[in-house]
């Protein structure tokens, strides 16, 4: 058998495991069940906290999770949208697709990653690599479109088309297509004349029409339908070129979805509660932000004690709990949001070694509050935590409900792959190892708040952006479980692995190659 020289990571943005089995069993999807069943396939693949387009496909394409990217080896993106913080004046990252002055920040994304880490095109060293349709293209010897502006365009062309089946078409095959020129051609594209050994491929349109239209939507499942068949195409055109037998193909998405029942309106919380938001270009001098809620909230405020010429570093748990003009506990008036079920926040003595993590529930019957926390300590390799509960009613997650989760509530510390194991195939799988690598991160919220699906704001820095009731953010396994295939050459064995996580993407395909991973890389080799 021929040995793999090629690797190709494909992202099909927003699809839920549960449906993509479906559509399997249905026939819909003949040419990615030929790569099911010729290779490795996991119906259980866990994402990232939030199950957001970014961090998860940050974490994807580096093979590691968020945390303190300053001091350890991760990368620094937290979430979607944030808000810097380490600086004399703080301002306002989005990473949302093109409009008004969000449309060129995207390409910061690279940058913000951090030093601390790698991409996978930066992993296989100064050999041909490409990225399509990616943003996370560092590393990439060539990447389409090859200029920001030429990437707005195609952007805003994806979004605002009115022809939505010709938009799909286009839009899906462009993607095949431009790789199989730099394999077709490889000289019109790199120095050497060589096809590429490690390729990035993103589908987009998937992700835009679920919102528009949702993942129960005729257009939706056509949009599958054709993405299956131009990875024919890419599977066709590869053999026929005799790249087939040495390229390894991973396939997978960054998140799953949901439907929300309602959206809501938080206007007048914000003024009854003296909150005010901070606006970097506005001179607005305000005491918060609330960088996105779609039903997960991220919530920062202003230290008191910060001055004009400091940035706004994170308060004191205490400060929190007479916060702003009105003096708020805002730990018991966040809770009035409506929906709101869970909230987090960190400890104010917190390291990226060791640290805690509280954890609220709001009963919705009764409305009471139940706490508990999550206890961690080490970083890379060492890193572990420990979910602490007094009794069953302080059961953030409902884990104790089941016989194997249940099992590491034992007052010990655990591993990723401990909590992986146990928790794989319930809500919220993995958030007691997420959650801690979230908040170890400088660039992360004061307070989250979650309202597990049923109402949604879509509110990003601030501003509603839509109606949208089609969403993903959450912790349930609709949002946070993607389907996950690595086939194509022959050399690749044939199997289904219960569980796994999308750091171990990375790591299982640069061993395909013969490449060792960066240290920063915290996922599992799966062959």
């Amino acid at each position: 058998m021929n040995k793999i020289n090629h690797i190709i990571f494909c992202i099909i943005d927003d699809v839920r495991s549960e449906q993509f089995s479906d559509f399997l069993n249905e026939g819909l999807l003949p040419n990615l069940k030929q790569l099911i069943d010729t290779g490795i396939y996991s119906k259980n693949c866990i994402t990232d906290f939030p199950s957001l387009t970014f961090p998860t496909q940050v974490s994807m394409i580096t093979g590691t999770y968020t945390g303190n990217y300053l001091k350890e080896l991760c990368h620094g993106v937290p979430n979607f949208n944030f808000m810097e913080r380490n600086v004399v004046h703080p301002f306002l990252r989005s990473y949302h697709s093109p409009g008004s002055d969000e449309r060129i920040q995207i390409y910061k994304m690279n940058e913000d990653l951090g030093k601390n880490c790698k991409t996978l095109l930066e992993m296989v060293g100064e050999e041909n690599t490409v990225s399509i349709s990616q943003f996370i293209n560092r590393g990439a010897k060539y990447f389409f479109p090859e200029r920001k502006t030429k990437l707005i365009m195609y952007y805003l062309l994806i979004k605002h088309s009115h022809n939505i089946k010709k938009f799909m078409i286009r839009a899906n095959l462009v993607v095949v297509r431009k790789l199989l020129k730099t394999f077709e051609k490889p000289y019109k594209f790199f120095k050497r004349n060589e096809a590429p050994i490690a390729s990035n491929l993103l589908f987009i349109s998937s992700d835009i029409l679920m919102h528009l239209f949702g993942y129960d939507s005729e257009i939706y499942k056509l949009n599958l339908f054709h993405i299956d068949k131009v990875i024919g195409i890419l599977i066709e055109e590869l053999d026929k070129l005799g790249y087939l037998e040495e390229t390894a193909i991973a396939i997978t998405s960054d998140h799953g979805n949901y439907k929300a029942k309602t959206v809501g309106n938080l206007t007048s919380f914000f003024n009854e509660n003296g909150l005010n938001h901070y606006h970097p270009r506005k001179n607005i001098k305000g005491n918060m932000n609330l960088a996105c809620f779609g039903s997960v909230g991220f919530f920062n405020f202003r230290s008191k004690n910060n001055s004009k010429e400091l940035s706004w570093k994170h308060p004191t748990l205490k400060e929190l709990e007479t916060y702003g003009p009105k003096k708020i506990n805002l730990f018991h008036k966040l809770f009035k949001i409506k929906g709101t079920r869970l909230m987090y926040y960190r400890d104010d003595n917190n390291t990226y070694k060791r640290g805690k993590i509280y954890l609220k529930r709001r009963d919705q019957k009764t409305g009471k509050i139940f706490s508990s926390f999550i206890e961690y300590r080490g970083n890379g390799k060492e890193y572990k935590t420990k979910y602490s509960i007094d009794n069953s009613d302080m059961d953030i997650f409902n884990y104790l409900k089941d016989d194997i989760a249940c099992k590491l509530i034992d007052n010990k510390f655990h591993s990723t792959q401990e909590w992986l194991a146990a928790t794989y195939h319930i809500d919220y799988p993995m958030y007691i190892d997420l959650l801690p690598r979230h908040f170890k991160n400088p660039r992360a919220a004061d307070i989250i708040l979650s309202t597990c699906g049923e109402i949604v704001y879509n509110i990003n820095h601030g501003k509603k952006k839509s109606n949208h009731l089609y969403l993903h953010d959450i912790g349930l396994r609709k949002s946070s479980i993607v389907p996950l295939i690595i086939s194509g050459s022959g050399e690749i064995p044939k199997k289904e692995i219960s569980q796994c996580k999308i750091t171990d993407i990375v790591p299982t395909l640069l061993k395909l190659l013969g490449k060792k991973p960066h240290p920063s890389v915290i996922g599992e080799n799966l062959i």
